[in-house]
């Protein structure tokens, strides 16, 4: 239903438009509120991200990353441009930065050299845009449901740096998020105002570029009558010991995330959230595996013999406290969620290699017994990855590729790395019939790959949207890989020879002379693995540092038979009619939906 509200909408609204010059991820598209700058009061107007432009900035010309120039008509009713810094904090905030909104300039270039530098964001010193959505255009949530960087039941102190009787420090005071773990209600008792009530919803937390911890609420309790107005949106900073059970909170003054905001011990109004049910961990002499220890992403720790996992699909926050373990890789633990104690289960912790770990939490008991690791106990529970850059790992594909994306016609898709970071993969969707015309600008950190049941999986993070993702396949030869997605969590049962993209190799990635340049300046930094990277069982390959030539790749390519269609030559073929940019945008939509919808509304 979802895809086809898609092209329903998009058919309505684009036959009688012009060819776009770039795209927005569908990711970020939908209609947004932010707070009205030219306002006295706290105020909010309405913008659009449609999948090419802003409809009251300008029109999507090109992406830099970040960076989007966008192109609107002068006062004189000529073409100029301005450059916005854009990115998704999470599935419901976009943040914008822009040294003047106002300002358009004749040329892309002069509007390229105006774009904000992650330098002058980070000090503040461009103009900060918050966008919280209200509506997707493709069947979602208003808004989604997104887990809150901490939870369970705590007391907590308040104050506020304008009122001098604007503090609670109540042991009557209660806060909490139980049972669900994506909101944050707040009970005000026995403080210096009259007692009321507050309940927030978490919309997505991230780290920004000053190294503060973000996180952004929406207010779900409307001020009644006779009630001071304030904003619905609000941007806090916070710190989070889960292991002590202790949290800052600072708010801003408004709903963005610069106005009297400095850190999570500064802000408008503060809180000092401390967990009411102080979790004793029990030292029963056994520990989580030594390679196992620290942070992995942003959903698990684990310490010692403590383990915390926070699940963000189901919304729930795991403590598992190590107890025996009857073999290897399994772990008995005493088990509980941030809301209370569940019982005893089993834990499958397989190190993939030094930056890609996998967990199972088996089915909860009340009793504590070894039969609790038998494989019944996992049935159907599926693995979940994890990943840490311990060491740089190069991206399988070393090189350029290029295939017809499966059931999705006129549709091609392009990999490929670089010599100055082969652990990174820039992964576009194109036009195969016009090269220039790319729907999708994808840019991945790979974190390795790791062999299961003739399959290999290669785990990433998306450096352009903030998502995790896997990758499937298997090869025939070093020309033909079959590749497909695999979700968030590398899920097996996938069959990338049958239902995957046929990759074919352009172009090996030779870099013997930038290799010696960069070990020259970079010395005892980090170094990349040395560790052969299979991308199937049949074939295992590094970078290629030798001159091997990109012709008898495409000998190989041209002689080899596929049962699969290949992407038709480009060279000396014409731009592409609008008419076909309006149908590769339609199977593109459909293309991303497919691949990320799973992702929106886990």
């Amino acid at each position: 239903m979802a895809v086809l509200s898609v092209l329903l909408l998009l058919t309505s609204s684009l036959v009688h438009s012009v060819l776009s010059d770039c795209y927005f991820p569908v990711e970020m598209q939908g209609e947004f509120m932010t707070q009205w700058k030219d306002s006295q009061e706290i105020a909010y107007t309405s913008i659009s991200l449609t999948y090419n432009s802003v409809p009251s900035w300008g029109n999507c010309h090109r992406r830099h990353r970040k960076n989007v120039i966008l192109r609107d008509a002068s006062a004189q009713g000529d073409d100029c441009f301005r450059c916005i810094r854009i990115i998704q904090r999470s599935v419901n905030v976009n943040q914008v930065h822009v040294r003047n909104l106002n300002q358009c300039f004749p040329t892309e270039e002069e509007a390229f050299a105006d774009c904000p530098t992650e330098e002058e964001v980070t000090l503040r010193q461009v103009e900060e845009i918050m966008l919280y959505k209200t509506r997707g255009f493709y069947g979602e949530s208003a808004v989604t449901q997104t887990h809150c960087p901490f939870s369970g039941r705590w007391r907590f102190s308040y104050s506020n740096v304008e009122e001098t009787s604007g503090s609670c420090d109540s042991d009557a005071s209660e806060a909490g998020g139980c049972p669900s773990e994506f909101m944050l209600h707040l009970k005000f008792r026995d403080c210096d105002f009259p007692d009321f009530d507050m309940s927030f919803q978490c919309l997505g937390h991230w780290t920004g570029e000053d190294g503060l911890k973000y996180l952004s609420l929406l207010d779900t309790k409307l001020p009644q009558l006779g009630e001071e107005p304030r904003p619905r949106y609000r941007c806090a900073v916070y710190e989070t010991d889960l292991h002590a059970g202790v949290t800052h909170l600072a708010l801003s003054n408004d709903s963005t995330c610069v106005n009297q905001l400095e850190s999570h011990l500064s802000g408008y109004e503060t809180l000092r959230l401390e967990r009411k049910d102080r979790r004793i961990v029990e030292d029963h002499g056994q520990r989580f595996p030594t390679w196992s220890q620290g942070r992995w992403g942003g959903n698990l720790q684990i310490r010692g013999s403590e383990l915390i996992y926070r699940n963000s699909e189901e919304l729930t926050t795991y403590h598992a406290n190590a107890v025996l373990s009857p073999a290897t890789g399994r772990i008995l633990a005493r088990l509980s969620t941030a809301c209370g104690d569940m019982g005893y289960a089993c834990l499958a912790l397989e190190k993939r290699t030094d930056n890609i770990m996998e967990l199972k939490i088996g089915k909860i008991d009340s009793r504590l017994d070894v039969s609790l690791c038998s494989p019944e106990y996992f049935d159907n529970v599926g693995w979940m990855t994890v990943g840490k850059e311990v060491v740089r790992t190069p991206c399988p594909l070393s090189g350029t590729f290029h295939g017809v994306i499966p059931d999705a016609e006129g549709l091609c898709a392009r990999s490929s790395t670089s010599c100055s970071r082969p652990d990174q993969m820039e992964y576009q969707v194109y036009n195969c019939e016009n090269t220039t015309e790319v729907y999708e600008d994808r840019l991945y950190q790979c974190y390795g790959q790791f062999q299961d049941d003739g399959l290999v999986y290669t785990f990433t993070q998306r450096l352009d949207l903030p998502l995790q993702e896997c990758f499937v396949g298997t090869t025939l030869d070093s020309v033909e890989h079959y590749v497909m997605e695999a979700g968030m969590h590398c899920e097996r049962g996938k069959e990338p020879s049958l239902h995957g993209m046929v990759m074919l190799k352009e172009s090996d990635l030779i870099c013997r002379e930038r290799e010696e340049e960069d070990r020259e300046e970079v010395g005892m930094e980090k170094k990349f693995s040395s560790t052969q990277r299979p991308i199937s069982p049949r074939l295992s390959s590094t970078a290629s540092t030798t001159s091997a030539s990109a012709d008898v790749g495409h000998r190989k390519h041209h002689t080899h038979h596929h049962h699969r269609s290949r992407p038709a030559s480009t060279v000396g073929q014409p731009a592409t009619p609008a008419g076909s940019g309006l149908e590769a945008v339609l199977s593109s939509v459909y293309l991303v939906l497919t691949a990320s919808l799973a992702l929106y509304f886990l």
